[in-house]
């Protein structure tokens, strides 16, 4: 009697614990999902380089929304991969930057100024994909927004 008494009392605290265990692996792994960024490359310099971020939303792509993605990516890494700290982020996975950068549309791009360790607010430029049918355009207007973001 003894030996059922405690392996009843067993089956007990495991089916009242195995959910509990379940709800924290699930926490567990939605933390560590959610604080990983897409880094385009690696900051060297931790913190001490202005940040570009590229938000997007597979929920609610653009047309040209890749390939506009692509060569933001292609001029941040030839022309700031020494200057920026850049991510790449789908807003599917993490909603909670919407409010924090008042973003608008499907495709958004954030430079983070960022001085002495410091960041200086941020520079917003929303749905750039616009401007994707003329590269030269484009490019430049690329550039000059990260230009005059950073400086």
């Amino acid at each position: 009697m003894v030996k059922r008494k405690n392996i009843s009392s067993v089956k007990h605290i495991f089916s009242k614990i195995t959910p509990l265990l379940l709800a924290l692996f699930i926490l567990i792994k939605s933390a560590f999902s959610s604080s990983l960024l897409e880094s385009l490359y690696i900051n060297p310099i931790n913190k001490k380089k202005p940040e570009a971020i590229i938000f997007y939303n597979t929920l609610n792509p653009c047309l040209t929304c890749n390939q506009t993605i692509n060569l933001i990516i292609n001029i941040l890494r030839s022309n700031y991969k020494e200057r920026l700290h850049a991510y790449l982020i789908n807003l599917k996975y993490h909603p909670e930057f919407y409010p924090v950068f008042n973003l608008k549309g499907p495709l958004n791009l954030v430079i983070i100024p960022i001085n002495d360790g410091t960041s200086f607010g941020y520079k917003k430029l929303s749905n750039p994909q616009s401007a994707i049918y003329d590269p030269i355009s484009f490019k430049n207007q690329i550039t000059e927004f990260i230009d005059n973001s950073i400086y």
